[in-house]
């Protein structure tokens, strides 16, 4: 076994004893990986953060109690003696703060805002989960693919290998086309070591959002060359991105934000009621005090406030706008590599494999025929691997420019 595959084998050991049994499909990574992903689960909290703040912003202050005792003397023959002058009391009393009915409407507001805000991430956050998910597990399957076909080249090269060491026996070759043979193997076999390093780092990948699963054996991967929705939806539903939707969100905050500072030009108010005692010796009290804001400097103060937030909330449509310019740049490029590379696929079934498999064969029956150089027969099956790896990547251009569309909105269907 290579050095790659033991060290993904201890990473994955549990795993890997019950692959026998059990296949990993795409739709199973994107379930175990959203069930998962930390990520998802500390915005899910940020989300019920935000909802346990929604309804008690627009509240009223808790009441604040006061104790005290007011003019206590400090010389004099009543020193410190709070039964001595009339005017000492002992008071107890609360104090309630009464913000303006737009102020608590706003700060009301502005949480509902911020919860939209949080969940809409969320949502994002999920659609990009998906996206990297989908984008791991194909890198995978084309890695193992790559492989495989490097696999069948060192299988043709070594029987090629076998069959030089006994022509050289037997005379019917030279002991050049034996070593000729043998470096053609030891070099196609040094290409399968490199893919296994590709095929490990592509498991660790997709073993960051599926842990120990990612060790089990793929299932047949979902049909790329077409989506869950019509390609034109992809451009007619851009203002549903998640990630404008997010900044959308931004927007109604900061309008928000604006209608809370507007909301300090109103005045607040609070009351004050105590109880003072000073019996034995003089009769209780009672008191009523009530305080109202004095907003008495608008213009440098509130009005100020609420420009600074006016300018919040064109900067987040300026965010959005940019934003919208680069997503419709983004999914316009993403179908340009999704197109291309179901052309150059389309070539490689129709043309290119067919050529290289057709050299391939040429070249084998006139090296069997006494009319070629042996060099020739390596060089078309190394060409004819080549092609076929040539149209793994392409599958992988392919499945990677899927994987970005067809889970664009979060709602794309595990295939």
């Amino acid at each position: 076994m290579k050095f790659s595959s033991l060290l993904f084998a201890g990473l994955f050991g549990l795993a890997s004893a019950q692959a026998g049994a059990q296949t990993l499909s795409l739709a199973d990574a994107l379930r175990a990986g959203e069930a998962q992903a930390p990520r998802l689960a500390a915005q899910r909290h940020v989300v019920a953060a935000a909802g346990y703040q929604v309804d008690r912003v627009s509240e009223l202050p808790d009441p604040r109690l006061k104790l005290g005792l007011e003019n206590l003397p400090v010389s004099g023959p009543g020193q410190f003696r709070y039964d001595y002058d009339f005017m000492t009391q002992r008071t107890v009393g609360f104090v309630q703060d009464f913000p303006n009915a737009a102020k608590r409407a706003a700060r009301g507001a502005r949480a509902g805002r911020q919860h939209d805000v949080e969940q809409a991430s969320l949502v994002a956050q999920r659609a990009a989960a998906q996206r990297e998910i989908a984008a791991a597990w194909l890198d995978l399957h084309y890695a193992l693919q790559g492989r495989a076909a490097l696999a069948r080249l060192v299988e043709q090269f070594r029987f090629q290998s076998d069959a030089a060491a006994s022509g050289v026996a037997s005379g019917k070759q030279t002991a050049a086309e034996a070593f000729a043979q043998r470096v053609a193997l030891e070099q196609a076999n040094d290409r399968v070591i490199e893919q296994d390093r590709v095929v490990t780092r592509a498991r660790i990948a997709l073993s960051t959002w599926i842990g120990e699963q990612a060790a089990l054996p793929l299932a047949p991967p979902p049909d790329t060359t077409k989506f869950t929705h019509p390609e034109e939806h992809m451009i007619m539903r851009l203002g549903e991105h998640p990630v404008l939707r997010v900044l959308d969100e931004r927007e109604s905050l900061a309008r928000a934000e604006a209608a809370l500072a507007k909301s300090t030009r109103e005045r607040d108010w609070s009351i004050e009621v105590g109880y003072s005692q000073r019996r034995p010796a003089f009769d209780n009290m009672i008191s009523v005090m009530v305080a109202i804001d004095l907003p008495i400097a608008r213009a440098r103060r509130q009005d100020r406030d609420v420009a600074s937030k006016l300018a919040e909330v064109e900067q987040a449509r300026a965010l959005r706008e940019d934003a919208l310019r680069m997503h419709q740049a983004e999914v316009r490029s993403l179908l340009a590599d999704w197109a291309t590379a179901n052309h150059r696929i389309e070539r490689f079934d129709a043309v290119l494999l067919p050529l290289a498999r057709d050299r391939a064969a040429a070249a084998l029956a006139a090296y069997r025929g006494g009319r070629a150089e042996l060099g020739s027969v390596l060089e078309a099956n190394r060409a004819l691997t080549e092609a076929e790896l040539a149209r793994v990547q392409a599958q992988a251009e392919r499945g990677r420019a899927w994987a970005g569309l067809n889970y664009l909105y979060a709602d794309g269907s595990p295939a």
